[in-house]
């Protein structure tokens, strides 16, 4: 399964979550910065932490840890809504990280 690590602002905060190419959306809610490398190291162990800090400059820098893919690339042709439905990045923020709640 593709995985990226995404990171979503709203005015207050700063939110990373792990985003699945295969359901074109979140499997994680939003976390701090701290919050996304514990539950990283309890994912993919010590190994996997290896290669974060590279995956996380990439995120810093378009949004997204992908080679090849934005944050606008993947939000783009999110399912992340209702019934697969496709919803703003002002929703996935509301519905992942504010409310933490899939609806």
């Amino acid at each position: 399964m593709g995985r990226y690590i995404i990171k979503l602002s709203d005015k207050r905060k700063n939110f990373y979550l792990e985003w699945s190419t295969i359901i074109d959306a979140p499997t994680t809610y939003g976390m701090s910065l701290e919050e996304f490398k514990e539950y990283y190291k309890e994912q993919y162990g010590n190994e996997g932490m290896q290669e974060l800090p590279t995956r996380l400059e990439r995120v810093e820098r378009t949004g997204c840890s992908g080679h090849d893919a934005t944050l606008d690339d993947l939000l783009s042709c999110n399912r992340a809504g209702n019934k697969e439905g496709r919803i703003s990045k002002k929703e996935i923020i509301k519905r992942y990280c504010l409310e933490r709640s899939v609806k």
